[in-house]
């Protein structure tokens, strides 16, 4: 279906709400007494919609931008600029679209662009889901050449917990791989030797890096479903990873690093198999947690760009549960804090958040038909 251009939508978020009411009765007369407190410092414009199912955004060098949609779909628009054409609409093949799958995470380094995607080669909808990383190129026109499977592995797929994120940074290529919600006897996010439960660095021609912990593309392992990655200016790495019924996390990635899962949630809850494990204390912890309930955390990005102000460098992380953003501030040794919760209730489920080549965050909404992708500015 081709996009319509989208009317730009510009509204400043409400600055206030009504927090608390009391009525004091003096006499006859009634006095409404109402506390305020502050709600958004951000302004919001909506820049594309009538989307599908939007996954992820990237950026090209000059400013396109490339947005993923679920069922098989990369979006190239000529710009983030509010209503931009749409130059183009490919496919990509054998996409397998349900529930968590699909086609999901991209990046791009120059004209070279780089998706995450659950797909059913053999095309009969059965068995085996392959979990995949694509390439393609961007053309001047906007058109994307036939995509190629980078060859980095088997990972099993499935309707959920795939992770699929990709991200592009300094050299290397990101992606996150989900253990695909398999169960006791079958999981193998704590198999080194399997990509599932994953977080695996390419350098950007596909290759595994020399200094990689495993000899593989693995570099951390003991994830569930990492839906987000970044990389901070400083080389900091953070996923930002679904939990079970308790502790969605946001972990700093480190070589060789264990997160714990399926063995444990959180620093210490017991996860949903405890089959050979070790101690809790024998894995890392997550950099912030949530406990119960959940929050459903996907996109991640740090803020980048001195029009961020004092929230320069902290990172933003999308909650799709809870319809809102979450601000943490970062120190210099990857301590994350919980600041404040944006953009609370307005457009519904929050999915990718990415800096724009403008320094402006962008945000894509995971409410189905009729979805949107958001600029957000200081």
């Amino acid at each position: 279906m081709r996009r319509l251009p989208a009317s730009t939508r510009a509204s400043a978020s409400r600055f206030f709400v009504a927090t608390a009411l009391a009525v004091v009765v003096v006499g006859a007369a009634a006095v409404a007494l109402v506390a305020i407190r502050p709600f958004d410092r951000v302004r919001t414009d909506v820049v594309q919609e009538d989307l599908e199912h939007p996954w992820d955004i990237a950026f090209a060098p000059d400013g396109r931008m490339l947005v993923t949609e679920r069922a098989g779909r990369v979006l190239v628009f000529a710009s983030a600029a509010g209503g931009a054409a749409l130059l183009e609409t490919a496919t990509v093949p054998d996409i397998r679209a349900e529930l968590e799958s699909g086609l999901m995470g991209i990046a791009v380094d120059g004209t070279t662009v780089f998706v995450c995607a659950s797909r059913d080669p053999g095309g009969d909808t059965g068995e085996p889901w392959r979990v995949e990383l694509l390439r393609s190129s961007l053309a001047d026109d906007g058109s994307l050449a036939r995509f190629e499977v980078v060859p980095i592995g088997a990972a099993e797929g499935g309707p959920r917990h795939q992770g699929c994120a990709v991200e592009a940074a300094d050299g290397f290529l990101w992606i996150s791989v989900g253990e695909a919600n398999q169960p006791a006897g079958e999981n193998r996010a704590q198999d080194p030797d399997s990509l599932n439960g994953k977080v695996l660095r390419l350098r950007l021609d596909g290759s595994i890096p020399d200094d990689n912990p495993f000899g593989s593309a693995v570099y951390s392992l003991g994830h569930r479903n990492p839906q987000g990655i970044a990389v901070s200016p400083a080389g900091l790495v953070v996923a930002a990873e679904h939990g079970t019924d308790v502790n969605d996390e946001v972990n700093v990635i480190v070589a060789g690093g264990n997160y714990g899962y399926p063995c444990f949630t959180g620093a210490s809850d017991p996860g949903p198999i405890p089959d050979g494990c070790e101690a809790a204390t024998d894995y890392l912890p997550p950099a912030w947690a949530s406990g119960a309930p959940t929050l459903a955390t996907s996109g991640v990005t740090f803020l980048v760009g001195s029009n961020w102000s004092d929230w320069e460098d902290d990172l933003i992380v999308s909650t799709l549960k809870e319809e809102d953003l979450r601000r943490f501030s970062v120190s210099a040794a990857g301590a994350v804090t919980l600041e404040e919760t944006l953009l609370d209730g307005q457009f519904g489920r929050l999915r990718a958040v990415v800096i724009g080549p403008d320094g402006a965050l962008y945000v894509s909404t995971a409410n189905g038909p009729g979805d949107r992708i958001v600029r957000v500015t200081r």
